[in-house]
């Protein structure tokens, strides 16, 4: 047989047959025939060969018998030695049918070999292919089998290892680890488990009978552990657990199932943490908080309840019962909306069902009812835990009634503030009127005198005058708005007055106004101007002819004014002096604005705007004040608020007479000193007219330059609004040099200046008459 090359070095050496071929040509087709076959061959030329191929782990070996016997036997031996348990390589051996019986060593050799078929020679070609391929065949078993093996041996190794690691770390942890079966039968506990239970190796150990644990807690765990191990849910439970030294400690219980890919139970492993002293810090803190909430809840001033979800009172704390007068169990009886104002129910059965819902409510304002049947107005704030309602409320009514109070006061601020300005506007208008009006009354007094019996003249001289009068009114209600008149406040009977005054309301108002007078009987004398009250009078019956388009019924009443009417000002008696009609009456808006300054519901040129300021003026510049009601269709009611007097009412006084030129006084010198021309002019002619030598200043400057240069002045008659200087600094200025001279100061301002006592002698209301001025100048000098 040819001689053929060798399989390829890259075959793996279990698919490979080593054929020995001599040297003297036996077995030399052998190769030829099997890689005809397509069966892998290595030659090799020696026993030493082969046993390297064996050593590499060669599929099968063919080889003739009498070659065991041949050098380097002893070394194949030794690699047959050395291979691995599971390893037994197959040894085909060829036996010549002729040749003389093995030798004892052959036979031996043999032996070594272990896997060996043997072949009688000469033989079918068929017949040896088959036994090499069944010897491959059985070689590949053997190390699918040696890969098992090793396989198992590595899974071995590391299931000791993880196993060992399990332990080393259960040993190392400060829980109780245990693990049980899918069934929860226990197979394992660690050494710190013994230690805490004082349980030995082998004790039973079953959490099914909770023999263990806290009889407290024993049919929770043992129910606990029941469901998660027919479930496979995650265990997690906080219990007692029987010491072996300190009865029960407390401890955090938990297990977790392993799993396979199909999710079934495999095993169960679970830890035991001791919690002792952290649970007996909680209960305590537990305790203290109770203490602390007991205290809140009883010593609150918020209103706090407990309500179910039901809407039904649980728990209601004291402040609740003394808001309300009711005792615990009287509200705990009861539904949470049974005190509830009707108008309020639909915001509290809105708040509640968003509560139960899980939402909140915030500061919401309700009535509630007080046993004693009054309404106390409560902000609610409350939210929902489990199945029951927490809510707390705050006794706001004193509080809202101070803010609607604020309110008032502030709006009454804001009024006055708006009053004062266009007051100190309309007091600076009527003062320059007055300086006018004293102009032309001065003059007009000036001419009177000079005409004689000019009955003519005269008539034109009184018309002038009238005016002049009016004007003053005009200038009076200014001030009145602006509360500057000059008031002659004196004890008024109001039945007198109003009797006396009723011929001008009827004049006034027209015959189609019906006027009642209604005083009630006893009550005292006002404090009031009596002229300003019968001017307010006249103005409110005026007001209230024009509301009732001259057709209609006008009452005045008189009576004590009833408390609720008082009540902001200071205490002592008051009487009411009400003006009421049957006009069409005012809305809220209207009636809101008609007390402000040139607010007029009439038309263009029919009303000033200042009548009901003049009013009001009136009333609180006498110490009371004024109110004004109405409704559409209803009329309108004004009512003067006026003081008690502390002194009877007087006789009323004769009318004086104008006096002589001079009468009282003789002749003197007076310094007269005003900045506006006309007003001195008039004043100059006046005081010459009554027979007086009058040194005439435009400034105060120019009259102490004048003093000084003319000793014999014998009074000063000075205005008080001059530039520069005023007549008070004037008059202070004079007193340094000529401290005992009489100074009048002429004003159309009602109060005396700041810093007029003690250097101004009197003063003298603009626009004055002769008589006026006479009558100032008598008492001077």
């Amino acid at each position: 047989m040819a001689h053929m090359p060798t399989a390829p070095q890259t075959a793996a050496p279990w698919t490979l047959v080593a054929v020995l071929t001599q040297p003297d040509g036996g077995m030399a087709d052998a190769p030829a025939l099997l890689r005809d076959a397509c069966i892998g061959t290595v030659e090799v030329r020696s026993l030493g060969d082969l046993a390297d191929r064996v050593a590499d782990g060669i599929g099968c070996a063919l080889l003739p018998a009498d070659a065991l016997a041949g050098p380097d036997a002893d070394r194949l031996a030794e690699v047959l030695r050395n291979q691995p348990p599971w390893s037994h390589p197959p040894f085909i051996v060829l036996v010549d049918r002729d040749a003389p019986p093995l030798s004892g060593v052959a036979k031996a050799r043999l032996t070594e070999l272990r896997n060996v078929v043997v072949l009688t020679w000469p033989f079918h070609d068929d017949e040896a292919v088959h036994a090499v391929r069944s010897a491959l065949a059985a070689r590949m078993r053997q190390y699918e089998a040696g890969r098992r093996l090793q396989q198992l041996e590595l899974q071995g190794t590391r299931l000791r290892d993880s196993e060992a690691s399990f332990h080393a770390i259960v040993e190392s942890i400060d829980q109780l680890v245990w693990s049980a079966r899918a069934d929860g039968v226990h197979d394992f506990f660690n050494a710190r488990w013994y230690a805490f239970t004082g349980l030995a190796p082998g004790d039973p150990m079953d959490p099914a009978t909770g023999e263990h644990f806290h009889p407290d807690d024993r049919d929770r765990i043992v129910a606990a552990v029941a469901h998660s191990f027919a479930t496979g849910e995650r265990f997690e439970q906080e219990y007692r657990l029987r010491h072996h030294e300190d009865g029960y400690r407390w401890v955090l219980g938990r297990a977790q199932p392993m799993r396979d890919e199909a999710g079934r139970v495999l095993r169960w492993y679970g830890t035991c943490t001791d919690i002792h002293e952290d649970v007996l810090a909680d209960n305590h803190d537990m305790a203290l908080r109770d203490v602390e909430r007991d205290a809140l809840w009883n010593g609150a001033r918020e209103l706090f309840v407990i309500i179910s979800i039901k809407g039904d009172y649980i728990d209601v704390n004291p402040s609740m019962q003394a808001a309300l007068g009711y005792a615990q169990d009287e509200l705990t009886a009861m539904r949470f909306d049974d005190l509830v104002h009707p108008d309020d129910l639909k915001a509290v059965h809105e708040g509640f069902a968003a509560i139960v819902k899980g939402g909140a409510m915030t500061d919401l304002p309700l009535r509630i009812r007080r046993k004693d049947g009054q309404y106390r107005l409560i902000e609610w704030s409350a939210g929902i835990s489990g199945e029951v309602v927490f809510a707390s409320g705050r006794d706001v009514t004193e509080r809202r009634e101070r803010e609607a109070a604020l309110k008032r006061t502030e709006a009454a601020l804001r009024q006055s503030q708006k009053l004062e300005t266009i007051g100190q506007l309309t007091g600076g208008v009527a003062h320059d009127f007055n300086n006018l009006l004293m102009a032309i009354r001065s003059s007009l007094d000036l001419v009177r005198r000079r005409l004689g019996d000019d009955a003519e003249a005269k008539g034109y001289i009184d018309n002038a005058q009238e005016a002049a009068a009016r004007g003053a009114g005009l200038t009076q209600r200014m001030l009145a708005f602006a509360r500057k008149q000059d008031l002659r406040p004196d004890a008024v009977v109001l039945d007198d007055a109003l009797r006396d005054l009723r011929g001008l309301l009827e004049r006034s108002v027209g015959p189609g106004v019906e006027i009642g007078i209604e005083v009630a009987a006893g009550i005292p004398p006002v404090r009031v101007d009596r002229n300003q009250l019968e001017m307010a009078v006249l103005n409110l019956a005026v007001n209230a002819r024009d509301a009732m388009g001259g057709s209609g019924r006008l009452t005045l009443t008189a009576a004590r004014a009833d408390d609720a009417a008082v009540a902001d000002l200071p205490p002592g008696d008051y009487v009411a002096l009400a003006v009421g009609d049957t006009g069409a009456g005012m809305d809220a808006t209207t009636l809101a604005q008609a007390l402000e300054p040139f607010f007029t519901t009439k038309g263009v040129g029919e009303g000033t705007g200042l009548g009901l300021s003049m009013v009001h003026g009136l009333a609180m510049q006498s110490g009371g004040t004024f109110v004004l009601e109405s409704m559409p269709g209803q009329g309108t009611t004004a009512t003067l608020i006026l003081p008690v007097a502390e002194v009877p009412a007087a006789a009323p006084e004769p009318r004086a007479e104008p006096a002589a030129a001079g009468a009282g006084t003789g002749r003197r010198t007076i310094l007269a000193v005003d900045d506006d021309a006309l007003v001195l002019m008039g004043t100059v002619g006046l005081l010459e007219d009554m027979g007086h030598d009058v040194i005439k200043a435009r400034s105060g400057a120019e009259a102490l330059k004048l003093l000084g240069d003319r000793p014999e002045v014998d009074l000063i008659l000075t205005d008080q609004a001059m530039p520069k200087m005023t007549g008070v600094e004037l008059a202070g200025a004079i007193r340094r040099l000529r401290p005992d001279l009489p100074i009048l100061l002429a004003t159309g301002y009602a109060d005396m200046p700041e810093g007029a006592s003690g250097v101004i002698s009197a003063k003298l209301d603009k626009p004055f008459s002769d008589i006026e001025l006479t009558d100032a100048l008598a008492r001077l000098l």
